[in-house]
């Protein structure tokens, strides 16, 4: 019969030597490290992508004011300050968008171009979150609500920016422009100068600016619509406007950075998460800085600070403090990143209705619709049949409707206001030297304001077709207090044609 050794008990089996013992507890720690849910780098790189938009959307919503009307930054301040505080709260964020369509169409129909800009963005925003929403449920959607609403919006924002650079480079090629007795180009360079109490006379240097401006903004626009060449676009763009940002651009200049955010690809984002929280700290602290700056400017009354610079050199200082850090720091992370970037995403083709509305808003001169609020700002462009200045002729055969054909030329406006009456708004073109010539659109839409703000009565005197008419009072008369449908009277304003200061004036 056949003995086996009985086996050990388990207190006498061998154990392992202590480094293995080691091992084993280090294979234990990387397995219980393995379980827990990885870090999703998209998602790193959506929420800190919102972090810096956000960001720069309310400083830009809010330095609209700080150099005509700092006290309206307060309301900006109410509704964007959940944002600042929780900068990748999709509520938050939600409730500004939905802030920002409000105060973008309010605006209207004399809205600035970064005001137009943000209403459209927040129009793209607002349709990209419920696509997003809708589609939540798909077996092939991958990622956070977060990531897919910024994926979603950067092809509709983005193009809606290459519109507005498309208009802005092609509305300048006019005589105008190019003429330095009237370009625009040398209006905003003696006015960025004398703010600061330096005087300039027009000469060569205004010929240089216009074009130069013509041949910057045509090459931003190329190379943001060619993925391989973004980031050189994304380097001239931010260069570009704060250069310009002096002349009180400073509004345009951060909604644009604002929406450059869009183009940069989510992983740059995940990479500079680890160190954006000094420059954005930097920002905040020079944002507030520069707000209360305006409204010591406001209080004040005097152009001059205590401190030696003017008020407005230091507030575009400050400006620059919150800007530059966040600016350089992006634009460095683009430049040296060496990862493809995403194209254009042409689904859900609804979305592309925001920049189809954004181009339509653009060409709205080249139909005869309108000529504020068209991206034309600072052109000298016209596009009346009897004056127009472009480049390029036999654009005025575009136009559908006739409000540009038919003119008057006012020699005398006398508002006599009610003690009940509000803010009477004087379009640009009134506070022109008359005569002043202006669409006959444009002067109902005038008194329908004025006749909402109460007034009593409008003394009116003007030419029309070679005939002089008196109006007692524009409120009652047939012809120019004619009401207007609701979508004239609030989308629809015009420059001044002509008036004693000049034809081709900077008109804005």
């Amino acid at each position: 019969m056949t003995s086996t050794a009985p086996l050990p008990a388990p207190e006498d089996a061998p154990k392992p030597p202590v480094g293995d013992q080691n091992i084993t507890d280090q294979n234990i720690s990387d397995q219980n490290v393995s379980d827990q849910d990885p870090v999703d780098p998209g998602a790193v790189g959506a929420g800190e992508q919102l972090r810096w938009f956000s960001t720069l959307w309310v400083i830009a919503a809010a330095v609209h004011y700080t150099d005509s009307h700092p006290l309206g930054v307060l309301p900006v301040l109410a509704l964007g300050l959940p944002v600042l505080v929780f900068p990748t709260s999709t509520l938050a964020f939600g409730l500004f968008v939905a802030g920002a369509g409000v105060s973008g169409a309010m605006s209207l129909p004399a809205a600035a171009n970064h005001k137009m800009l943000s209403l459209l963005v927040a129009l793209a925003f607002a349709a990209a979150a419920l696509c997003v929403w809708v589609t939540r449920n798909r077996p092939d959607t991958q990622g956070t609500f977060l990531a897919r609403w910024l994926e979603t919006a950067r092809t509709p924002v983005g193009l809606t920016l290459l519109v507005v650079y498309l208009f802005t480079v092609f509305d300048k090629l006019n005589t105008g422009f190019f003429d330095p007795a009237t370009s625009c180009a040398g209006r905003l360079l003696d006015q960025m100068l004398d703010y600061d109490g330096i005087t300039l006379e027009p000469n060569a240097l205004v010929v240089r600016a216009s074009a130069s401006t013509v041949l910057v903004e045509a090459t931003i626009l190329v190379c943001l619509a060619v993925p391989r060449l973004r980031r050189w676009g994304l380097l001239l763009g931010v260069g570009f406007h704060l250069v310009l940002a002096p002349a009180s651009f400073w509004d345009f200049a951060t909604m644009v950075f604002a929406v450059y955010v869009l183009f940069v690809p989510p992983r740059i984002f995940a990479g500079l998460a680890p160190r954006s929280a000094g420059p954005r700290r930097i920002a905040l602290a020079a944002f507030g800085l520069h707000v209360l700056l305006s409204i010591t400017v406001t209080l004040s009354g005097t152009t001059d600070s205590a401190f030696g610079p003017r008020w407005h050199t230091l507030l575009v200082l400050t400006w620059y403090l919150a800007l530059v850090p966040m600016m350089a720091q992006l634009v460095r992370a683009c430049l040296t990143d060496r990862g493809p970037w995403p194209g254009w995403r042409v689904r859900p083709a609804l979305l592309l209705l925001i920049p189809l509305l954004a181009f339509v808003n653009g060409a709205a001169p080249w139909l005869g619709l309108k000529t504020v609020a068209s991206y034309s700002m600072f052109s000298n462009l016209h596009t009346e049949p009897s004056a127009t200045n472009h480049l390029l002729p036999g654009l005025t055969a575009l136009q559908l409707v006739p409000y540009q054909r038919d003119t008057v030329t006012i020699t005398k406006v006398d508002v006599i206001r009610d003690r009940g009456s509000g803010t009477v708004i004087q379009p640009r073109w009134t506070r022109e030297k008359p005569p002043t010539t202006v669409p006959l659109l444009e002067v109902r839409r005038m008194v329908g304001d004025w006749r909402d703000a109460g007034v009593a009565s409008i003394h009116l005197e003007y030419q029309r077709g070679g005939v002089t008419h008196v109006v007692p009072n524009a409120l009652t008369d047939p012809d120019v207090g004619a009401p207007l449908p609701w979508w004239q009277q609030h989308l629809l304003a015009f420059r001044a044609i002509s008036s004693a200061d000049g034809p081709d004036i900077c008109r804005w």
